[in-house]
């Protein structure tokens, strides 16, 4: 009888097998981790963003309404006044730079939508392009410019970055002042 080395077809096939079986439970969870890291970084960009408005406004001594007419653009890393806007922050779901017209300015209708956190409500928001940040403010009657904001970033399904509770209520990530 002679005795060959080597692996016959049905231990390479099981041995294939088994890889495609671990290969399938680990995929959705790279997957779910992936979209993760993007949150993740979408929080960040509200972060600092939040850090570019308050900058602003412990420089010019008040809130603006929007990103164009206020020149927030120039507080971002490497901007210069009257020339040219900073670097804004990198939108997790293209990987590119994200464009002045990504920042969405709104009014909030009450000071006390500001930190609104629950679902359905002012800042649970549809309809954007992923890596977009809605830019809120209040006006209070009779004042020039906003006195509150609240920043909500725009995640995969073009719906508010949200997170839920320990009763697995939804909660709206929300900056605000």
């Amino acid at each position: 009888m002679r005795f060959e080395k080597g692996f016959t077809l049905i231990e390479m096939l099981m041995v294939i097998m088994i890889l495609g079986v671990l290969m399938g439970m680990v995929t959705p969870r790279f997957m779910v981790v992936r979209e993760n890291a993007k949150v993740a970084a979408m929080k960040m960009n509200l972060h600092n963003v939040q850090l570019v408005i308050e900058t602003f406004h412990a420089e010019q001594g008040y809130y603006a309404d929007d990103f164009y007419e206020d020149e927030y653009g120039w507080y971002f890393p490497g901007g210069i006044e009257n020339e040219e806007i900073g670097k804004l922050p990198t939108n997790p779901w293209t990987g590119r730079e994200m464009d002045p017209d990504e920042f969405n300015a709104e009014d909030y209708e009450e000071e006390s939508d500001i930190s609104n956190t629950v679902e359905n409500g002012p800042n649970d928001i549809y309809g954007y392009c992923p890596g977009e940040i809605r830019y809120g403010v209040w006006d209070p009657p009779g004042t020039w410019y906003p006195t509150h904001y609240g920043l909500v970033g725009i995640q995969h399904s073009g719906v508010s970055v949200r997170d839920f509770d320990a009763e697995g209520e939804v909660l709206v990530f929300v900056l605000h002042n």
